[in-house]
């Protein structure tokens, strides 16, 4: 669940004097003031939305609002919290770190599914779109697991399951029954070693596990 909102701040930035106000009709303090708007992700990160500086009278809140890039540069800083400024970005690192992170496992995941295609073995499970590999044996379209049993040169045997799948998600549940010989159908189907290879660079064959 992500929460998201905004919010603001007023920081006072130090009394100016005393000086007519126009809204009072009569002299009175006058401070700068920093009002700014935020917005956040859960509470955490947050970024600026808008911000405005103001000498402004210290009763009525009326006065002059100034050039946000001029007034810093006098001022030699961002007088807004770094939390407020730069949390934003500290999402959008975190947010890179975790696409960097299961980028770099996807890559070492295809070498080693690569690896076991190349050196099948009985009992290896794939998990398939039968579609593709068992045309026709199920209505519709369909996801399943395909037991290794048979490798005689560069021909690959695999079992045919009796169930499949809609969502590719739904196979992970099967993992358990893999191992027994009831959860296949008796029908075989061949490929070639290279073919495999090539069913898994499209996904069509896009696990290989070695129980």
């Amino acid at each position: 669940m992500i929460i998201w909102g905004s919010g603001g701040d007023v920081v006072p930035l130090g009394f100016v004097g005393t000086q007519p106000c126009a809204t009072c009709e009569t002299p009175r303090e006058f401070r700068n003031v920093l009002n700014y708007r935020y917005a956040h992700v859960w509470y955490l990160f947050s970024w600026v939305t808008e911000k405005a500086y103001y000498t402004a009278c210290t009763v009525c809140g009326r006065g002059v609002r100034h050039d946000s890039k001029a007034f810093e540069s006098q001022l030699g800083r961002t007088p807004i919290p770094l939390h407020r400024r730069y949390g934003g970005l500290a999402l959008i690192g975190l947010i890179a770190s975790f696409v960097t992170i299961a980028v770099v496992a996807g890559q070492r995941s295809n070498v080693r599914e690569d690896a076991l295609l190349k050196d099948p073995r009985v009992g290896d499970v794939y998990t398939v779109d039968l579609q593709t590999l068992a045309p026709g044996g199920f209505d519709g379209h369909a996801y399943g697991l395909m037991r290794v049993v048979a490798v005689e040169g560069e021909s690959v045997s695999l079992e045919v399951p009796n169930v499949g799948y809609s969502k590719v998600s739904g196979v992970s549940r099967d993992m358990g029954k893999a191992r027994q010989s009831d959860y296949y159908s008796g029908e075989v189907v061949s490929y070639p070693r290279q073919e495999l290879l090539s069913l898994h660079d499209r996904n069509e064959i896009s696990d290989v596990d070695r129980l």
